[in-house]
């Protein structure tokens, strides 16, 4: 009989992104094997519409989970866990037949600004935005009603998954169904669905993150690669997971992510803070004695790449042919290269990262990227550092946020995960912003994807859930240096001018 740990098991471990998913497989000691990366579009409508056909997830899990196997030469059977870290904040369909209804509204969507100001205006207080899933349930049943009442349940994208892998049907605990670890949260969010007139029962059964869901069907395993000896473990919306990725399983821990789009959590108690600020989600942890606080800027290394493929699109295409037209290994190396030659504060030169709105540190679907303070003497190596500073004071103003809502607390340290860790000036800049050094693990691409393995380990007893750290390997910590972080205090304080300055000129553009 194996014995956990030993060489010959592994975890399917997956970390779903907006634009991609990546599978990875790691050892019961947290040993990243190997990796694939598959993606699948978004499909923008106009009007605020963004949506992902569910089965583009599913193809991209099945071709990423063969070649990641294929690649790692392993046997099939040799694969025992697997789980799911996914993007939160969109609703998929299924019929009672198990059809899948419509497209995955994502959370970019805010075709529901309407529904959710109505369910406000009820309530008496702002407790929904247009991003929601709530107001999307509202919406589904308000512009199409067949459609609604077809619907047996409504999934979100790891319920969905873990439908495809076991043909069950549950949901965890972090989402916005209606159903909670704490009696007082039940209640509240009972409320939700009364006042909004949603169909309670179309919410599916709940369970914790590291819980059992079933093992592989025989179709699935089939379309994997594996063998329906896979047991799966419910996993979690990708911020829970990456927290784990992160290590951070203390009161206080703080990490920040930086992929497509970028986020900052910290590790609070049982108990929510009674307030917070607008766009910040307090999400049940992994930890069901722990929550945590935190939210989301919609484009990060989106606006990032938005912004090189402007700026440096020529050089993009060469590298993309194979050249290195200067010496680089990527777009990226020489991209870094030519911003930390910038100075801090980009001379002046200010940006907003909301090219699709934003959430999180302001809450507004109309905001738009803009560039400020540019003269003729600012060329493009200006214009991506300013980017990436603006992803940085976005990250920055939820700090602020923390502490206005803790009552005062600080964030003492960060972890910092996603592609964008992968560049050391950002990270500086980041300490640098912040005035709080900046950790990042050896494999910080594949934080979620290491957070998922973990709830298998979980799952599975092998370890206690404040024992995830050791999953974690720190590879470089940035400490912040004084004289720049001075510089930032100041260009900060002007940023957070901008969203108010142009909040009508938004609107009147929308």
């Amino acid at each position: 009989m194996k014995k956990w740990g030993e060489a010959m098991d592994y975890i399917l471990a997956y970390d779903f992104g907006t634009s991609g998913v990546k599978a990875a497989l790691v050892d019961y000691e947290g040993r990243l094997i190997g990796d694939k990366e598959c993606g699948y579009p978004l499909l923008y409508k106009g009007g605020g519409f963004v949506e992902q056909e569910p089965q583009a997830y599913w193809d991209a899990v099945c071709k990423a989970t063969r070649t990641v196997i294929e690649n790692a030469g392993i046997p099939a059977e040799s694969v025992t866990g697997k789980s799911f870290s996914t993007q939160g904040l969109g609703i998929i369909l299924l019929s009672k037949d198990g059809e899948i209804l419509y497209n995955n509204i994502s959370w970019v969507d805010s075709r529901a600004r309407a529904q959710a100001d109505e369910i406000n205006e009820k309530l008496g207080r702002h407790e929904f935005d247009a991003a929601d899933v709530i107001p999307k349930y509202l919406w589904i049943k308000q512009n199409m009603p067949e459609l609604y009442e077809k619907t047996a349940y409504f999934l979100d994208c790891t319920g969905y998954l873990n439908y495809m892998a076991t043909g069950n049907i549950a949901m965890d605990y972090s989402g916005k169904a209606p159903y909670s670890a704490d009696e007082a949260e039940v209640k509240r969010r009972l409320s939700w669905y009364e006042t909004a007139g949603l169909d309670v029962a179309k919410c599916p059964p709940l369970i914790p993150c590291t819980g059992y869901v079933g093992n592989l069907t025989a179709k699935a395993a089939a379309e994997l690669g594996v063998t329906t000896a896979v047991e799966v473990y419910m996993g979690v919306v990708d911020v829970t997971c990456a927290a784990m990725g992160a290590g951070c399983c203390k009161e206080g821990d703080a990490h920040v992510y930086l992929g497509t789009s970028g986020w900052l959590t910290v590790v609070t108690g049982k108990d929510k803070f009674p307030t917070s600020q607008p766009g910040i989600w307090q999400l049940q942890a992994a930890d069901e004695t722990k929550h945590l606080y935190g939210g989301c800027t919609q484009c990060a290394g989106m606006a990032l790449d938005w912004t090189i493929d402007r700026f440096y699109h020529t050089e993009k295409e060469m590298f993309a042919r194979g050249e290195k037209p200067s010496g680089e290994e990527n777009i990226y190396d020489l991209v870094n290269k030519e911003a930390a030659e910038v100075p801090a504060g980009s001379e002046g030169l200010l940006a907003t990262t909301w090219l699709l709105g934003e959430g999180c540190p302001i809450t507004d679907e109309k905001a738009k990227a803009v560039y400020v303070g540019a003269t003729q003497t600012h060329t493009r190596n200006y214009f991506v550092n300013a980017m990436m500073e603006a992803v940085c004071y976005s990250l920055r103003m939820e700090i602020d946020d923390y502490r206005i809502d803790s009552g005062g607390k600080e964030v003492e340290k960060l972890g910092a995960i996603g592609g964008g860790a992968q560049s050391d000036h950002w990270m500086q800049m980041m300490a640098n912003v912040t005035g709080v050094p900046v950790s990042v693990p050896e494999n910080c691409r594949h934080s979620g994807a290491i957070g998922s393995a973990a709830i298998v380990c979980v799952g599975k007893g092998i370890y206690k859930i404040d024992e995830i750290d050791r999953f974690v390997r720190i590879g470089k910590t940035f400490y912040p240096d004084p004289e720049k972080k001075a510089i930032y205090d100041r260009q900060y304080a002007i940023w957070k001018k901008l969203y108010p300055a142009l909040k009508d000129v938004f609107a009147d553009l929308y």
